[in-house]
């Protein structure tokens, strides 16, 4: 009914209130594959228990992420091959796209809508800690389940008031 258009409303309000930082995965936290890693079983294996289906790929860092693995590019992939999951990354070059930790969440939720930049982006912060330049951190991921559950999660609230 008309309730539920209010809410919603109320709830996109709320997401103006909260920026990506506040909702994002850690890097720390996140399931990651190094561009190093083999196609094996073992490794497919953890890739599909993982419950993902974009996974961030680094290059020695676990801030240096170059590119996603999305499970379908798995589909040609013969375990018993041992293929480096490098050969995989450069024949699909997956894009990967970068935010700023201050970004709110209604425009967060815009640029995934759009379609854009896809469903997953990983989150900069300018770093000037130490005594040289300021430069670029990567410091977790957020997708667009994030930014919906947010949106819910707002309005579930506002229905128990």
């Amino acid at each position: 009914g008309p309730l539920g258009s209010v809410n919603i409303i109320s709830g996109a309000l709320e997401l103006r209130k909260k920026t990506v930082a506040d909702v994002m995965t850690h890097i720390n936290d996140a399931f990651m594959l190094s561009l190093d890693a083999l196609l094996d079983f073992e490794t497919v294996s953890e890739i599909m228990n993982s419950g993902y289906s974009r996974i961030p790929v680094y290059d020695g860092d676990r801030k240096n992420i170059v590119t996603l693995l999305y499970i379908k590019d798995l589909a040609f992939v013969d375990t018993d091959d041992n293929t480096p999951l490098k050969t995989l990354c450069e024949f699909y070059q997956n894009p990967v796209h970068f935010v700023f930790e201050d970004y709110t969440l209604d425009i967060m939720f815009n640029q995934f809508k759009e379609g854009t930049i896809g469903h997953i982006a990983f989150v900069h912060r300018v770093n000037n800690e130490g005594d040289g330049d300021p430069f670029y951190e990567t410091v977790g991921l957020v997708t667009l389940e994030d930014v919906i559950e947010e949106l819910i999660q707002a309005e579930i609230v506002d229905e128990l008031e």
